[in-house]
C-alpha cells in the first residue's frame, strides 16, 4: 500500500478501519459506537458515495468520505487523521481528494458539520474556502455547519 495516498475503501480494510477509529475518535473527544451512532461504518458502500483511507504502511492513519446530500450537493464526512500525523499536510491532501472528486462528479456545493472544539479541522476548512452556513442536518453533537461552492 502506498503510504499517505488516499485510496478508495475496500471491505478488506474493515479491521484496520475499526482499529483506526478506536484510536482516532477518542483523540477528538468521541467514542466509537458501532452498535449505535457509528453503525454506518459497518456498511461503507451503503452510506457513502465514496470513502477513502490513508495508510502509513499497513495501518490506516486517516479517512474521508462523501455522502450525497440534496440536489446538486454532497456532504463531507469522516475527515479524521491520527494526531501524530497532524501538521504534515495529510488532512489537506484528503480534503483536496474529496473536493476534486466532488467537482468532477458534478456537485455544485459541499456541506460539512463539525464540532467547535475541532479547531484545527475548522481552520483547514476555512483555508479551503468553506464558509459558515445554517444548520442543514440533525447531527446532535455538531455545532459548526459550513458550505463551499464548487462550480
Amino acid at each position: 500500500m502506498d503510504s499517505f495516498i488516499p485510496v478508495i475503501y475496500e471491505k478488506q480494510y474493515e479491521a484496520s478501519l475499526f482499529a483506526f477509529l478506536e484510536i482516532c475518535l477518542p483523540e477528538s473527544g468521541r467514542a466509537l459506537d458501532l452498535s449505535g451512532r457509528h453503525a454506518f461504518y459497518l456498511d461503507i458502500p451503503r452510506h457513502f458515495r465514496v470513502f477513502w483511507c490513508m495508510f502509513d504502511g499497513d495501518a490506516i492513519v486517516g479517512t474521508v468520505g462523501i455522502r450525497d446530500a440534496n440536489a446538486g450537493a454532497c456532504e463531507l464526512k469522516s475527515l479524521y487523521l491520527l494526531e501524530k500525523y497532524h501538521g504534515k499536510g495529510y488532512g489537506r491532501r484528503m480534503l483536496e481528494t474529496a473536493l476534486d472528486f466532488a467537482k468532477k462528479a458534478g456537485y455544485r456545493r459541499m456541506y460539512l458539520d463539525s464540532l467547535s472544539t475541532s479547531t484545527r479541522a475548522i481552520r483547514l476548512y476555512r483555508r479551503a474556502g468553506f464558509t459558515d452556513t445554517e444548520r442543514y442536518n440533525d447531527a446532535e453533537r455538531s455545532d459548526v455547519f459550513m458550505v463551499k461552492e464548487l462550480q
